[in-house]
């Protein structure tokens, strides 16, 4: 199942990302965002644009293909040809209009598994040590 995952690393700011039915990343958010609100309304924002096919792709220094969706989303890595890179717009642009959204926010921390936070909070909560 296709969703949009909101997460926050230690000490930053809330992005989001869309994960494949596989739970390979498909797209990331292009900025952080300060609360989770502002990080889900930014989702709606792309699930409407995504369906326009607004997608630009562009070529890097290093020789890979990136796709971009306005100064909302782009590709979460590098592709080799154009053409795939133009195949994964394309496959976030189909994925994105109907995908669901996880209720919680993920937290991640430098060598730790990601934990969600129940209820959806964006408060970053720190596991005791010993």
């Amino acid at each position: 199942m296709t969703r949009f995952q909101c997460y926050r690393m230690a000490e930053s700011g809330i992005r989001w990302r869309l994960m494949g039915g596989n739970n390979r990343v498909l797209g990331v958010c292009v900025r952080e965002h300060d609360d989770l609100a502002s990080a889900r309304a930014e989702v709606a924002v792309v699930r409407a644009r995504a369906a326009l096919a607004g997608f630009v792709i562009g070529h890097a220094d290093d020789g890979s293909w990136w796709w971009r969706l306005a100064e909302l989303a782009r590709s979460a890595q590098g592709f080799a040809r154009r053409v795939d890179a133009e195949l994964a717009a394309n496959r976030f642009g189909t994925r994105a209009v109907d995908a669901g959204l996880d209720p919680e926010l993920a937290l991640y921390r430098t060598g730790k598994r990601g934990r969600s936070s129940r209820g959806g909070s964006d408060v970053w909560r720190q596991r005791p040590v010993g």
